[in-house]
């Protein structure tokens, strides 16, 4: 990424902007002292946003998903998005944001094949919700970016990890926003004078006792204005000249001065947003989480790997070309349909018997194959039993039955547990009749 973090916080601005003129042959406009076009803009249904830049000088493109904008539109951004995100753990936005970045993709892809230069540079960036948007995209395609006080991705529904060096993330010490979730990228933390005194009112100490009387919701209220973007501009509220915090060394130095005071505050809000994303996502919610934890997080360029790879049709039809040009006696290529006979017979044996997992595994699932084909269920069934006892077959059986026992531990714990609320209420309403019979 040639670009800076002030430009980028500039671009990010800009995208909350409805733009006029959009194309490839738009108007260059000066944008953070950096020459681009809007390349495209689109407004979905879903209440996502977003702008494609280009940089003219290095042909650089950066995907801006805009963020929560709640005086046009609080009920898509402020319930559906950024409130389902903190109930549900799902940003109904995703999906738009996705093929929104898989649109620039394509276009520095055909920006390769028709200049032969290498493809241009593909980053992301984003504000509040769309910083959330950011850090996915960027996971999903595997892509560089920067945000500005984002709401973490890594308590969404998609298992994403935490850390990593492709997105820088700029918060500010007192956005409550930012302090919610944990983030898919490193963390950048910047802090004014004011969010220091606000923190100090509430009851934070600048050590690292946990036992200090803290009141993280006051805290939060008054700390609004931190979650606004001319934080990182070099303007204040109302548009006047101020220093932006990226381009002030003071504001990280007092960041880490003060770093057990903000630790403590941003995990005291990290809490109470997890406290409520478990009540309102109830038991079934908490089992979808916990087999997600099993499954451990995803890597990141899943998405490019999607795109890359090519479709069922096209593999079929490159499987077919093969068959053609192969030279190979048909006996030893994969059957599309035989008979298991002419299967088992074609076979190459050991010692007289049909190869074993352990002997050869693609001949061995050819044939488990053509027992599926052929309609021979005893042969498929007996082969499965026996792919089933091997070692990955055992682990995978071990991890569903401990999966099975732990849900069914939970639901006997919140049996018991309900139980006992309903004998301690039958044992009130009998004191109360009793109280009223005297």
């Amino acid at each position: 990424m040639s670009l800076t973090s002030q430009q980028y916080a500039a671009l990010t601005r800009d995208g909350y902007d409805r733009p006029e003129d959009t194309g490839e042959r738009s108007a260059i406009v000066d944008i953070g002292s950096l020459p681009v076009r809007r390349l495209q803009y689109v407004d979905r249904p879903s209440g996502y946003q977003g702008v494609i830049y280009e940089r003219v000088d290095t042909r650089e493109i950066v995907v801006v998903h805009r963020g929560s904008e709640f005086d046009r539109q609080p009920i898509l951004d402020g319930a559906l998005a950024d409130g389902g995100m903190v109930a549900t753990r799902h940003n109904a936005q995703v999906a738009d944001a996705i093929a929104f970045t898989q649109v620039a993709l394509k276009y520095a892809e055909q920006k390769h094949l028709s200049t032969g230069l290498p493809a241009p540079d593909v980053t992301v960036a984003g504000h509040s919700l769309g910083g959330n948007l950011a850090q996915v995209t960027a996971h999903h395609f595997k892509l560089k970016g920067q945000t500005f006080d984002a709401y973490g991705a890594v308590s969404l529904d998609r298992r994403i990890p935490e850390g990593g060096g492709d997105v820088i993330n700029h918060v500010m010490a007192g956005d409550a926003v930012s302090a919610a979730s944990r983030h898919y990228g490193q963390v950048e933390v910047y802090a004014t004078p004011h969010e220091i005194a606000v923190l100090k009112a509430a009851g934070y100490a600048n050590t690292s006792d946990t036992l200090d009387a803290r009141d993280p919701v006051s805290a939060a209220v008054k700390l609004g204005e931190s979650h606004r973007m001319h934080n990182f501009l070099p303007v204040d509220g109302a548009g006047k000249l101020d220093t932006s915090v990226l381009e002030d060394p003071s504001t990280q130095q007092l960041a880490r001065q003060y770093a057990p005071m903000i630790g403590k505050y941003r995990d005291d809000v990290e809490t109470l947003r997890a406290g409520v994303t478990l009540y309102s996502r109830g038991i079934p919610g908490l089992a979808r989480d916990g087999i997600d934890h099993l499954r451990g997080p995803l890597e990141p360029g899943g998405g490019r790997r999607e795109m890359d790879a090519p479709s069922w049709g096209q593999q079929m039809q490159q499987f077919q070309q093969d068959r053609e040009r192969s030279h190979t006696p048909q006996g030893w290529q994969v059957p599309l349909k035989q008979d298991t006979q002419d299967v088992r017979a074609a076979s190459p044996t050991h010692g007289g018997r049909l190869p074993t997992l352990q002997d050869d595994p693609s001949a061995f699932l050819d044939r488990m194959l053509a027992a599926a084909q052929s309609g021979d269920r005893d042969q498929f069934r007996r082969m499965t039993q026996t792919l089933a006892n091997e070692p990955p077959g055992r682990a995978l059986r071990a991890e569903a039955v401990e999966t099975v026992n732990q849900q069914e531990q939970q639901a006997a714990q919140h049996a018991m547990q309900a139980q006992r609320q309903q004998a301690e209420l039958q044992q009130q309403e009998t004191m109360r009749a009793g109280a009223r019979s005297l």
